[in-house]
């Protein structure tokens, strides 16, 4: 059985009852709601002595006075409510239990139609851009390796052939410089003069010796044979160098054809010019995959010097230009300026090509090195097109 009043309830709803007193309880007995006391609550009507309550006696009991039974119901409050009279106070001060306060799906209606998606704040839109922004920058460069790695360092072949370089000398062939002295030139026709009295003889005059020619000098040895190493003091550099041809990458109307690279060593384009000949001897490496040959090509600044050997024949150069041009999503014009940074040059130059940046590999970085007396020449620091 209950242990409290089935007529206990609710100020507006006789179904639901607290298990503490509360002033919002009222007593149904008769029918219509009535106030209990507290203490009657504590003592009564939450108990199982609710049996004994005036209000649920009266119903049964008829022709008993109301102040009789307002009176015992008084007495009986008072007597049985004293011993919890301090816990009564303290549960009145309490605040009402969740069940009390109303829940959000009570206040809803039905034809409430308003929209209960949250909108989303200012910290989580700026974390779901840094996401997209990081998600696409993963594909850009997943994409620029995957195209690095087909292409290589080396840029795309020229289509039309370098052209031979010149008829090389034996090593350490003399070729001797002359500088012709003009001869003096008589400015009248000479005249007789008289014999001197007593048959003295004239003296002859000293005639100038002519001057010899200057002495020999050592011109830059042509090699007849492709570079074997080379060597940058100012980062460091000496890695072995073998030729290379070319591959084609890619098919159908992709197809295209590009200078092959090295794992291990720097790659010269066999069709290039052989160190010491007029023409152009292209060098490419990679910067971060395979053994990564010209890593800190980028620290290569204007004025180092370049050593190339051909077996134990050293060839310096000296840096005169730095550049870098686009070539992943360069235009069709511009990869054919850079065929001809690469191309047959009417000079003799060293041009080292190379990718960058580290893992992007999006543009190419060449580093044109001349002779070390065409360095000096004041018209040197020309265009890489101009043919100086």
């Amino acid at each position: 059985m209950s242990a409290r009043c089935p007529h206990l309830g609710l100020d507006g709803n006789r179904k639901q009852v607290y298990l503490v007193s509360s002033s919002r309880h009222r007593c149904y007995v008769a029918g219509t709601p009535q106030r209990v006391a507290g203490a009657h609550q504590a003592a009564v009507c939450l108990t199982s002595a609710y049996r004994r309550c005036p209000r649920l006696l009266a119903t049964t009991t008829k022709g008993e006075p109301p102040v009789q039974r307002e009176t015992e119901a008084a007495r009986l409050a008072a007597i049985l409510g004293s011993r919890r009279a301090d816990t009564n106070h303290q549960a009145e001060a309490r605040p009402a239990p969740a069940a009390e306060r109303p829940r959000y799906t009570d206040l809803r209606t039905a034809g409430d139609k308003r929209d209960s998606r949250r909108r989303a704040t200012l910290t989580e839109a700026v974390v779901l851009g840094l996401g997209a922004c990081i998600l696409l920058a993963a594909l850009f460069v997943g994409y620029a390796v995957f195209y690095r790695a087909r292409v290589g360092p080396g840029m795309a072949a020229p289509v039309i052939a370098q052209e031979p370089a010149a008829t090389a000398l034996p090593t350490g062939t003399l070729v001797p410089t002359y500088t012709p002295t003009p001869l003096p030139q008589p400015t009248t026709e000479p005249t007789a003069e008289p014999e001197p009295e007593g048959g003295a003889q004239m003296v002859p005059t000293s005639i100038p010796e002519p001057t010899l020619p200057a002495e020999a000098t050592v011109a830059r040895p042509p090699s007849t044979s492709p570079p074997t190493r080379l060597v940058l003091p100012s980062i460091d550099l000496d890695v072995p160098v073998r030729p290379v041809g070319v591959r084609t990458v890619g098919k159908g109307a992709n197809a295209r054809t590009v200078w092959a690279d090295l794992p291990d060593a720097a790659a010269f384009h066999n069709t290039s010019a052989y160190p010491g000949n007029v023409g152009n001897t292209v060098i490419n490496g990679h910067r971060d995959i395979y053994a990564a040959v010209f890593r800190h090509l980028d620290r290569v600044e204007v004025g180092d010097e370049v050593m190339l050997y051909v077996g134990a024949t050293a060839y310096p150069y000296v840096v005169t230009e730095v550049l870098i041009v686009p070539e992943t999503f360069a235009t069709a014009a511009q990869r054919a300026e850079n065929q001809q940074l690469i191309g047959y040059m009417p000079d003799e130059r060293l041009t080292l090509v190379t990718c960058t940046p580290v893992g992007l590999a999006t543009h190419r970085l060449l580093v044109i090195a001349r002779p070390p007396e065409q360095a000096a020449a004041p018209d040197s620091q020309v265009g890489p097109g101009s043919g100086q």
